[in-house]
């Protein structure tokens, strides 16, 4: 059967444009899309893809795979990275410099994300890990929203902060109220705790054969400057009244990976009544 002048040029000006087609959308997509195009990164630097590029990732069954270990609630537009540590001081990847996103989430994950790959973090915006030196771990950056909006991608790797730093006081002295409650205090000494930290505590007392147990919290700052606390405690089962307490404090840290530090200390406390008005 042969073909008209005019089929066989519409058929041909088809083909090019399906192939122009396919080698556009096939070119839009980053060199790593997939773990097998992930680029290495280093310490002390900033990566960045365009939002064009963002746009144009893809999501594959690798992606659900690692989810599965992860629990996001989507994978989309996924980019990969690798880092190879130094040491075992660990690394921080820190995208909060990223637009466009309504939810930017990273995996750490060790071993090859195609076959045996274990998530070892998975977070928004921001995650890490204490590394093993000479391992190398791959980095998967997503949209952690179902058809969520995506932008420029800008995260930094850097070093896990160090732990934090705890020490605490209670004075051996306290005040007893009317109302049967006590104020303790004492001395609070932080640094490295970002994220959040305070005290915590609890206060008994014996009174004939009865034992009066209370517990506290106080939030005072944590800025690496001795800072001093006080706290109201509040017994469940009686009430306090002047004499002698025992009392067991913990001083806590957390940095932003949510490492946490923590300080003891066991004090007798003489209870006083407050000055009448």
């Amino acid at each position: 059967m042969r073909k008209s002048p005019r089929l066989t040029l519409a058929l041909a000006v088809s083909a090019l444009l399906f192939a122009g087609s396919a080698m556009t959308a096939t070119a839009a997509v980053p060199i790593n899309d997939v773990p097998g195009g992930a680029v290495a990164t280093t310490l002390g630097n900033t990566y960045t893809l365009a939002a064009a590029d963002v746009t144009d990732a893809t999501t594959d069954a690798i992606d659900a795979a690692m989810n599965a270990q992860c629990g996001a609630p989507a994978t989309e537009h996924s980019v990969w990275y690798t880092f190879t540590g130094t040491d075992d001081s660990g690394f921080l990847v820190d995208g909060s410099a990223s637009t466009g996103f309504a939810e930017l989430g990273f995996m750490i994950i060790e071993g090859d994300p195609t076959s045996t790959g274990t998530v070892l973090a998975c977070s928004p915006w921001m995650t890490g890990i204490h590394a093993t030196a000479g391992t190398t771990y791959y980095i998967m950056a997503f949209s952690a929203v179902p058809g969520g909006s995506v932008g420029e991608l800008s995260f930094t790797v850097s070093p896990m902060p160090p732990l934090p730093t705890v020490s605490l006081t209670v004075n051996p002295r306290g005040t007893v109220y009317k109302d049967g409650t006590a104020k303790i205090g004492g001395t609070y000494l932080c640094s490295g705790g970002e994220e959040f930290g305070g005290i915590s505590g609890s206060l008994m007392q014996r009174v004939g054969r009865m034992k009066i147990n209370g517990y506290f919290e106080a939030y005072p700052l944590c800025d690496g400057t001795t800072q001093t606390w006080d706290a109201i405690v509040f017994s469940d089962n009686g009430l306090f009244a002047g004499g002698k307490s025992a009392n067991i404090s913990v001083g806590f840290a957390c940095n932003v990976m949510y490492d946490c530090t923590e300080a003891y200390t066991e004090q007798t406390i003489k209870l006083s009544r407050a000055a009448k008005k």
